[in-house]
């Protein structure tokens, strides 16, 4: 990356960061609608399908990142995984911004990870199902940010719940607290389609499970148990088996957050060595993005720093 073009990225408002990762090249994207060209974005989206019907050749794909849409393009935050040498998509994650209360900040849904079928077990589920949030958090300022996940994968549904701090349904808890409700309740009131579930679905706020989910756009991604993934605890794959109907087409809605002891965990337990260096720097790079960029900008009064406010001079308005 040119001076320049460093300098940009560290003052965009939105995290925007691309980096080398083993024999993988990583670019995160967060609201990638506000900055990206529509051309640019329609490439990316050929891309995610391409790989989203190697995984699942059923069904329309009509939700979320799939859908061509400047308004969920600007809520997202997308990573992709791209094979260095061949250019070719490896795997990508998309999650997307909640508001599920005005006068608070918005809630981070985990939202859908894949993952070619021909580069499964190569060492990149670290960074679709951690690195992003972690990079988001940092860049947030260290604040516990909320995260919430959607899924009827037994191995997807234990990884939110031993990677994240406070979530329910974690396989273990038999009630949920207060926040739990009070998100779960904002989001399955407004925020439906952030993860294709169709107004047909109920929820049952004792066990957290939203019955009859696949009819709201993401029919194609209802599985039986047996094609599911599992998790390697025995105790949470049951828990999903015997909590959820995969013939009718369940999924748990899991509320949680990401905190400093989150963080620590993840790069202590789930970044691989030789990629700690990558990770190093680009956390860093978030933190900056978070703490000198505003300065900045503040101090530099004749600029528009791409929505960071410069700082007000006499007379102004």
């Amino acid at each position: 990356m040119t001076p320049s073009a460093l300098f940009g990225a560290l003052m965009a408002q939105n995290l925007r960061l691309e980096f080398r990762s083993g024999a993988y090249r990583v670019t995160i994207c967060d609201r990638p609608g506000r900055y990206l060209s529509k051309d640019k974005q329609d490439r990316i989206r050929s891309e995610l399908i391409t790989v989203a019907r190697k995984v699942e050749p059923r069904g329309d794909l009509t939700y979320g990142v799939f859908l061509d849409d400047v308004d969920v393009w600007s809520n997202l935050s997308l990573t992709l995984v791209h094979d260095a040498k061949s250019g070719a998509l490896a795997g990508f994650n998309s999650m997307r911004w909640i508001r599920t209360h005005a006068d608070e900040a918005p809630l981070l849904h985990l939202g859908l990870a894949q993952v070619d079928p021909d580069r499964q077990s190569q060492g990149i589920s670290w960074i679709l199902y951690g690195l992003t949030v972690v990079l988001l958090f940092l860049r947030g300022g260290l604040k516990p940010m909320k995260v919430s996940s959607v899924t009827q994968v037994p191995a997807v549904f234990g990884r939110v719940a031993t990677s994240f701090a406070d979530v329910y349904p974690d396989g273990r808890q038999t009630h949920p607290g207060y926040r739990h409700l009070r998100e779960a309740r904002a989001i399955m009131a407004r925020h439906r389609d952030a993860f294709g579930v169709g107004d047909d679905a109920w929820f049952e706020e004792d066990s957290f499970a939203i019955r009859n989910a696949y009819t709201g756009g993401s029919d194609a991604m209802k599985k039986a148990f047996e094609d599911t993934s599992h998790h390697r605890d025995d105790a949470i794959n049951a828990f999903c088996r015997d909590g959820l109907d995969y013939a009718r087409g369940d999924d748990f809605l899991q509320i949680g957050q990401i905190d400093l002891p989150t963080v620590r965990a993840f790069f202590l337990r789930e970044v691989p060595a030789d990629s700690r260096r990558a990770v190093v720097l680009a956390g860093a790079f978030a933190i900056l993005q978070n703490w000198i960029a505003p300065v900045v900008a503040w101090l530099d009064a004749k600029s528009n720093w791409q929505g960071l406010a410069p700082a007000r001079r006499r007379g102004d308005v």
